[in-house]
């Protein structure tokens, strides 16, 4: 989903009159800690769907405490680039799978992978958004990943439009 928040957006900025050269404003070392978390987190998603080589599988004995690293990396990228109106979504967005995460002990409820039962606590903050075929790319989502993407997308729109904006100039 973000994938797809992240092209529309650059689309969308664009055609807005947005300029990308603005993305130089934002780009610090706290940034990286942002996408260095979310990369480890997609890792460790497509890693879980493979566990056929052995390698994977001690790897995936760490992954509770590499994604609880993650979560942190994330938490820092948001907090230290604040500044930015839109990353508030992007932060109430990973609040809201960090608690699902804790309180289902490091599962997220899957209505494919990890079955909603009786014991689920909080169901409706996992993953039960279902993107299916004609979608291209079929997936199932949680309502914090659906706040993270219009986070990721209002966030590009803040950047590339900066004070060109119709919404009365977003400073940088």
């Amino acid at each position: 989903m973000y994938v797809e928040a992240i092209f529309f957006s650059l689309i969308i900025g664009w055609i807005r009159g947005g300029k990308i050269r603005r993305f130089k404003n934002i780009i610090n070392w706290t940034i990286w800690l942002l996408v260095l978390g979310v990369l480890l987190q997609y890792i460790l998603t497509y890693l879980g769907k493979t566990e056929e080589m052995e390698v994977i599988s001690k790897l995936l004995e760490y992954s509770k405490g590499i994604e609880i690293f993650s979560y942190i990396l994330i938490l820092i990228g948001i907090l230290t680039n604040i500044r930015f109106r839109s990353f508030w979504p992007v932060l109430f967005g990973y609040l809201l799978n960090f608690i699902v995460l804790m309180a289902n002990s490091w599962q997220r409820p899957n209505l494919l992978y990890n079955p909603i039962t009786s014991e689920t606590k909080l169901p409706f903050l996992g993953d039960i958004i279902l993107f299916s075929e004609p979608y291209p790319l079929p997936k199932i989502i949680s309502l914090g990943d659906l706040i993270i993407a219009f986070g990721i997308f209002s966030l590009i729109q803040e950047i590339m439009l900066g004070e060109d904006s119709i919404m009365g100039g977003y400073r940088l």
